[in-house]
């Protein structure tokens, strides 16, 4: 049995939804790497020793991360050794987005932009698990539109997925389990690739330092990413 771990990241006109597929062992790998990690900078940097691996706090000195506030390269550094802890254990990464701008004026009552992207996703995980004959079971951060979504994904068992690519989820674990992040290293993992992998695809504005690590954290998540599309209606 697989395990996918998901999260999401969005801008103003952009919504994506990321995955990590993990078989047992490798989810065990990552869950004993990111926990070496964790002590690791509590010993050096003085953090909670059960601190979230959550990117938008690492990389603006937030919270529990508030240590490193005006230390990019330290904060560069962390994000990166959690995609090499990710990419070491030899789990799969998905990212699926919605251009939201296009969506909304595409459509008079659009889909929910977390909906869509995690539909996406879930058809590529659905792909993955009939590749190699397996299932997986999903975990995901609490949003405020879990409910709705759960029942979304469960129709989806008894008919195929809307769009170019019609799936029946019948390889993935119904429900999909809704927990608090800083519960899951997984999510945690997930939360990570998904923001760094939106950032490259998305912001092309900004530091020429702020592009360089981007594109450096991009490419250290390079090795394990099976899929990355945004879909522009």
């Amino acid at each position: 049995m697989l395990h996918t771990f998901i999260d999401e990241s969005y801008g103003e006109d952009d919504y994506y939804v990321g995955g990590v597929i993990f078989t047992e062992q490798q989810l065990a790998t990552l869950t004993s790497d990111l926990e070496l990690l964790r002590k690791d900078i509590s010993r050096t940097h003085g953090t909670p020793g059960d601190i979230e691996f959550h990117a938008h706090e690492i990389m603006q000195g937030k919270k529990s991360w508030s240590c490193f506030d005006g230390r990019a390269h330290e904060s560069v550094m962390v994000c990166r050794k959690v995609v090499h802890a990710v990419v070491n254990s030899g789990a799969r990464i998905h990212l699926q987005g919605v251009d939201v701008r296009k969506l909304n004026a595409r459509y008079r009552y659009p889909d929910n932009p977390y909906r869509i992207s995690l539909r996406h996703l879930l058809e590529r995980v659905e792909g993955h698990c009939k590749r190699h004959d397996e299932t997986s079971t999903v975990t995901a951060d609490i949003i405020d539109d879990s409910g709705t979504a759960i029942a979304a994904i469960e129709g989806y068992v008894r008919q195929a997925t809307p769009g170019y690519r019609p799936t029946k989820l019948l390889r993935i674990h119904q429900p999909i389990a809704y927990v608090d992040s800083c519960t899951s290293l997984g999510i945690q993992a997930a939360d990570v690739v998904t923001y760094i992998l939106r950032r490259h695809r998305e912001v092309t504005k900004a530091h020429p330092k702020a592009l360089k690590a981007s594109r450096q954290l991009f490419n250290a998540a390079k090795p394990s990413i099976d899929s990355i599309r945004k879909w522009e209606p």
